[in-house]
């Protein structure tokens, strides 16, 4: 009898497994579909061609092919899109979600007459969203292996890896503190790389504060620098074309996108950069050997007898400067359409 009381237990926890699971999965398609309700009655358009939820019962899963979000009464006709969609919930933890994205996901708009767009192809992509007891965004990361983009902006980047972490630190005024990380990243073939194509590694680890509005990428943009909005790092590393650099610092824009700051650290092996330059023909050679000479009078050592140059970078009037001396033009990190 005690084999039977026992047997009925496990049946009936599975049972009750089994209509949780299946409550909580008509919760979600019933949240999914209200989202998307939602995007329809404000003039978006919400297409896909398959929808199924899956995963017990070892979680609940959601996925999505070929959804195509539109929002065609903005001023820029907005339109994003996912080959395949993939949310995962964990019952002991509804308010973090995990992500995968396997194919390709586009976001194009329009400037003026011309549409622009651009594609991310990787070879993995994951990313989680933990949400706060009010469902507002709390923290968010991705791992992104092999990244490619390709269309009219960036056409032809790519990185052997790409992480980002973001979590929300304070609401008045907002700020968030952010990481970036991209290993072997290949600039695109017509960027001005003034030492190369190719970055080893460049590593940020700051805090951005600000708040943005706008219904435009230069809107947002400009309404971010215009109150105030400003990155604190307290980590930059860039190692590329030989050149490595390991500092912190401060970063805006300027009235044309164009990086403004400044930068404080330490520059390694400055004479691999000065050859680079001189090769990408941005600098004399004459210039070259006087910038040699005059940074080795003020070359140090650290504590493992490596030599290291203190100086600082500053980021104005669309030019890097390395202390007082201009070393390349800075191009704007958003370029305003053509009127």
């Amino acid at each position: 009898m005690r084999y039977f009381i026992l047997a009925g237990l496990i049946v009936g926890a599975l049972l009750g497994y089994y209509v949780l699971w299946s409550h909580l999965a008509d919760q979600v398609a019933a949240q999914a579909n209200a989202w998307i309700e939602g995007q329809r009655r404000q003039g978006r358009v919400v297409e896909y061609t398959g929808w199924r939820l899956w995963g017990f019962p070892y979680r609940l899963s959601l996925t999505i092919t070929n959804l195509t979000w539109r929002d065609p009464n903005s001023p820029l006709a907005w339109q994003a899109g996912a080959e395949e969609f993939t949310a995962h919930l964990q019952f002991w933890d509804l308010h973090h979600a995990i992500f995968e994205l396997p194919g390709k996901q586009r976001l194009s708009w329009r400037e003026g007459k011309a549409e622009k767009g651009i594609e991310l192809a990787s070879e993995r992509f994951r990313a989680s969203l933990v949400l706060d007891g009010a469902s507002n965004p709390l923290r968010f990361a991705a791992d992104i292996a092999g990244p490619r983009l390709s269309g009219s902006v960036l056409d032809g980047w790519s990185a052997d890896k790409l992480l980002l972490h973001a979590r929300r630190t304070g609401n008045l005024p907002p700020s968030a503190d952010l990481s970036l990380q991209a290993d072997t990243i290949m600039l695109p073939p017509n960027a001005d790389g003034p030492l190369g194509r190719q970055v080893a590694l460049l590593k940020l680890i700051g805090t951005a504060r600000g708040t943005a509005f706008g219904n435009s990428p230069e809107a947002l943009l400009a309404s971010w620098r215009d109150d105030g909005g400003v990155v604190d790092f307290q980590t930059v590393s860039l190692h590329w074309g030989g050149l490595m650099l390991d500092g912190d610092g401060t970063l805006t824009l300027d009235k044309q996108f164009r990086p403004l700051g400044a930068l404080g650290g330490q520059i390694r092996n400055a004479n691999a950069g000065i050859d680079a330059l001189v090769a990408a023909e941005k600098m004399k050679p004459n210039e070259a050997a006087a910038a040699k000479a005059a940074l080795t009078l003020v070359t140090r050592k650290d504590a493992k007898g490596e030599p290291y140059l203190p100086v600082p970078l500053t980021a104005q009037e669309g030019k890097l400067f390395l202390g007082p001396v201009p070393l390349f033009k800075l191009t704007p990190v958003l370029t305003p359409p053509a009127q």
